[in-house]
């Protein structure tokens, strides 16, 4: 039995021909002035920055035409299709695709995962998969196993600038105001959605107050995750000489998706452990 494996843009791969047997739906990208970008392998990094610091960039799902279509080709060539997408908590993508698999020609062949991932999370829910499909799992098997450990992990968030925070309304420009004022910043909880868990003065204490909630609830993990959007090379080694002066093996380290880029900012890190890891 042939499967696919079909994830979107916001799990930040895009050199898909990489892995056997998996393709990319992309998210959107909205400009300005209305026109909107598929955030595939054709937007290089460099493109999308440029764009970013000249205009207020909207994001939205997978266009749900473009992702029929792409499961009718792709029924023609495997039996079953598993869809890592991003979290039902910060856009209705899964809902949608969720709604869609379940007209009569799709029931049993097309599986769209409750995931609560993004980034690093999803990253990491799209290796397992290849690894159980390697090891001759049931694909819906693979979708419970997922679906069952989607809260396994602790991620925090740490923005350096607030600016994007607040055009997306995580942040009040009162708050942001003050903060930017007292020198604070925020250190934000994902588990599926974004929320505050804390805040510290300076954004090094920051990165360490985050891997110390990491230690304290997970203390027997070692394995550490990353992402970040574009920063200096300086800030870089400084987020990885706290992680690793606490005792973390960096895992994962890559830059946050375009589409999450877009309503976090830039100079943000996700640090996230996974239990039992």
């Amino acid at each position: 039995m042939r499967n696919a494996i079909i994830i979107d843009s916001s799990a930040g791969v895009k050199n898909v021909k990489d892995y056997k047997d998996l393709y990319l739906a992309p998210l959107m990208i909205t400009k300005e002035n209305g026109e909107q970008i598929a955030d595939d392998e054709n937007l290089t990094q460099d493109e999308f920055y440029n764009l970013y610091e000249k205009e207020m960039l909207k994001t939205s799902q997978t266009i749900p035409g473009e992702m029929m279509k792409l499961w009718d080709k792709l029924l023609e060539s495997y039996d079953k299709v598993i869809c890592l997408l991003l979290s039902k908590g910060l856009s209705g993508q899964y809902s949608t695709c969720k709604m869609l698999s379940e007209e009569e020609k799709y029931k049993g062949k097309i599986l769209v995962v409750d995931t609560n991932g993004v980034s690093i999370v999803l990253k990491k829910q799209l290796l397992q998969t290849i690894d159980l499909l390697k090891e001759g799992e049931k694909i819906e098997n693979i979708c419970n196993i997922l679906e069952k450990d989607n809260k396994n992990f602790n991620v925090f968030i740490i923005p350096k600038k607030l600016d994007q925070l607040v055009r997306g309304g995580r942040i009040s420009k009162a708050a942001a105001g003050l903060a930017k004022i007292l020198k604070i910043t925020p250190i934000l909880k994902y588990d599926g959605t974004i929320d505050k868990e804390a805040k510290t003065r300076t954004f090094k204490k920051a990165i360490e107050d985050a891997v110390l909630l990491l230690k304290k609830k997970q203390p027997n993990s070692k394995i550490i995750d990353i992402s970040f959007s574009k920063s200096s090379e300086e800030l870089i080694n400084t987020v990885k000489e706290i992680v690793n002066k606490h005792g973390f093996q960096i895992n994962l380290f890559e830059e946050i998706p375009n589409t999450i880029t877009c309503h976090t900012g830039l100079e943000t890190f996700a640090l996230g452990v996974w239990r039992n890891r």
